[in-house]
């Protein structure tokens, strides 16, 4: 991790599964505090694999309002179709926002 003024950077490598996405969620949630309102980019361009469970943390950071960084075509496909799942909930969520106005 890369602690900047502006900008907190993430960089991982090997594979994004198992108990090592749980050790990257329980590191995020002990490292981001509530108020940090620095950018956080994460580098994924030494991720080699992601399984079911890395992929759960990925949207969860993405829910987070995090920024990635992907090289290979694989790591860029997981990212837009996680992208995909979570904008329905977004899109339901800004409708009933403005249903409530």
């Amino acid at each position: 991790m890369t602690e900047l003024p502006d900008e907190q950077r993430w960089s991982l490598q090997g594979h994004l599964a198992g108990e090592w996405a749980d050790e990257l969620m329980s590191t995020w949630t002990k490292t981001r505090q509530a108020g940090d309102m620095r950018k956080c980019i994460v580098d994924l361009v030494e991720v080699t694999s992601i399984d079911r469970n890395g992929e759960a943390v990925l949207a969860e950071l993405m829910r987070q309002g995090v920024d990635f960084i992907a090289s290979d075509v694989y790591t860029k496909h997981v990212l837009q179709n996680l992208r995909s799942e979570l904008e329905p909930s977004r899109v339901d969520k800004k409708q009933k926002s403005e249903s409530n106005h």
